[in-house]
């Protein structure tokens, strides 16, 4: 019996290399990981579909925190904008909800997927950027509305497929607001600091959260959050585009799948 707590112990302190190598290339792109952290929790280690949300989003907040920390010392956080980009989703979110009781969910996240593909197409095929500079973004009527309409929509897909705005926030950011990666990659990562704090609250409540694996994942999580901005500072605009071009395809062919599963 004892070699087998053993056994079991070692499995899953596996989810510190796990987590820490995730949260290394997510956080070098302002991603929180979570369509990747639920999935890995309920096929590879058995967690019910509830508690692998939990300890997700735990492992996602402890990774936000520690990237923002970062971001924040690099001076590559847009704390206005990351604010704006909060403000409408928790009323999206109850939006994307009610929309999936209209539809048949799966269809939505193939036509999720479809978008999201289209994305990372243009990201990787993106060339121009501008600088990182908070200065370069003054509060404009344009600017406002660009974040409140990210944020409402970014809070409608939360609530429609269970994942991550992030993806939005991102969108929004570069491609409307013509930010830099550098820079829309640390306000990401604080504005996803502030919602999962609000996230993880009552799945903790619920008793959704298991220590056992949310402690080692939460440990990876924190390093490899140091790391990823580390890093992200040492690597051209193009290729983190490309890196998050290459993961938005791979979160666009999961949610594609969906249909046919």
């Amino acid at each position: 019996m004892s070699q087998f707590v053993i056994v079991y112990q070692m499995i899953e302190l596996t989810l510190i290399p796990l987590g820490f190598l995730i949260a290394t290339v997510y956080s070098m792109v302002g991603l929180g990981g979570g369509t990747i952290f639920v999935p890995l929790l309920v096929l590879a280690f058995g967690l019910p579909a509830q508690q692998a949300v939990g300890v997700s989003l735990l492992a996602i907040m402890f990774m936000a925190i520690s990237s923002t920390i970062a971001y924040a010392i690099q001076k590559k956080i847009n704390y206005k904008v990351g604010l704006l980009l909060d403000t409408l989703d928790v009323p999206g979110a109850f939006i994307g909800a009610y929309v999936t009781t209209l539809i048949v969910s799966r269809w939505l996240a193939g036509l999720f997927g479809a978008l999201v593909l289209t994305i990372a197409i243009f990201m990787i095929l993106k060339k121009s950027t501008k600088t990182d500079s908070n200065d370069a973004f003054k509060l404009s009527t344009r600017v406002v509305a660009y974040c409140i309409f990210g944020s409402l929509l970014s809070g409608i897909v939360a609530g429609m497929f269970g994942i991550g705005g992030g993806i939005i926030d991102e969108t929004v950011m570069i491609f409307m607001l013509g930010m830099s990666i550098h820079m829309s990659a640390g306000t990401a990562m604080f504005g996803m600091a502030i919602t999962t704090i609000a996230a993880v609250i009552p799945h903790w409540l619920l008793g959704n959260i298991m220590l056992d694996y949310a402690v080692p994942l939460v440990i990876g999580c924190v390093f490899g959050a140091q790391l990823g901005p580390f890093l992200s500072k040492r690597v051209s605009a193009s290729t983190l585009r490309k890196i998050l071009g290459a993961i938005l395809v791979l979160i666009s062919i999961r949610m594609l799948l969906v249909p046919f599963l």
